[in-house]
């Protein structure tokens, strides 16, 4: 019978979990994450347009989709140029600037509707509305799940493309105050919310509101590409609120249809906010180039007043 061996190891690493150094390392990751993070949940904003005592308009912009194939690029030139040259005129971006098609959840039938890589989208999307940024045009922006497909390869868009930016990023959705004049008006945006409905778009905007920011005045989403607005108050409350849904550019994407949201594909064009500077006064505008027109006019009968 064999005797029982035994076997010393003289050099066996010793293997530590000091709590209070992990800790505090992790405190640490953590500062630094919230100092390096770009974006915020509220906002305020006093805006001091060209001519003060007229409202301001403010253009909704969502679901740009710029680099797919199928975004209508002349619609969405012509109301970007309109909120770029008229004055009083102010962007509001809502997410989905970007088509940026990745394969991070599987294969993608938009891969293949794009000649751009993601990065040169990015780079585009920050070309053109840094120019609305450096003219003291852009309100915000918000998130878009398109934007959000860039951290499958390690990098948040807004991180990344939107860190210089002068304009608040609201990167999960928020409240943004717009102070105009005497007035403040309260925007809640969020790119999607749950209880979104098919027959009744807005809903998801109710909900939005019950939920996250009841005292907001407008409630803006987007993502499902079928635009409508309502206005409407509870039993309980005085002023009507404004719910918006933005359709967006990309025109001939068939995933409206495929998920039988709208046989009409994609909702082409943004709605426009005015806000008045001296009195309590909202108004939901259907396009963009109404509302240039609008503001011109304003402009013009203002013009002859002081002559």
């Amino acid at each position: 019978m064999r005797p029982t061996e035994q076997v010393v190891f003289t050099d066996k690493k010793e293997n530590i979990v000091d709590e209070e150094h992990l800790l505090r390392h992790l405190q640490e990751a953590r500062r630094i994450y919230k100092e390096m993070e770009v974006g915020q949940k509220e906002a305020v904003v006093e805006v001091n347009p060209q001519y003060p005592d007229l409202p301001i308009f403010i253009w909704l912009n969502t679901d740009d989709h710029l680099g797919s194939k199928l975004t209508d690029y002349d619609a969405f030139l012509k109301d970007y140029n309109i909120a770029r040259e008229t004055p009083n005129f102010l962007a509001l971006s809502n997410g989905d600037e970007v088509d940026h098609f990745m394969s991070t959840f599987g294969p993608k039938t938009g891969v293949y509707e794009t000649p751009l890589s993601p990065e040169q989208q990015s780079r585009l999307v920050r070309s053109l509305f840094k120019k609305l940024d450096d003219q003291d045009k852009m309100l915000a922006f918000s998130f878009g799940n398109h934007n959000q497909w860039l951290r499958g390869a390690g990098y948040k868009f807004e991180n990344t493309w939107l860190r210089d930016f002068k304009c608040p990023v609201l990167n999960c959705g928020g409240l943004l105050k717009v102070r105009h004049g005497t007035q403040e008006y309260k925007i809640a945006l969020t790119h999607r919310f749950w209880g979104h409905s098919k027959l009744n778009p807005t809903n998801m905007a109710k909900r939005f509101m019950e939920h996250a920011y009841p005292s907001a005045d407008i409630l803006f989403l987007g993502h499902y590409h079928q635009a409508e607005f309502l206005y409407f108050k509870r039993d309980t409350e005085i002023e009507y609120k404004y719910a918006v849904v933005g359709g967006g550019y990309k025109r001939d994407d068939e995933w409206p249809a495929e998920m039988g949201i709208s046989h009409a594909f994609g909702h082409v064009g943004s709605f426009v906010l005015k806000l008045s500077p001296h009195k309590r006064d909202i108004e939901v505008l259907k396009s963009v180039e109404d509302a240039g027109n609008y503001i011109q006019t304003l402009i013009e009968l203002q013009k002859a007043k002081i002559e």
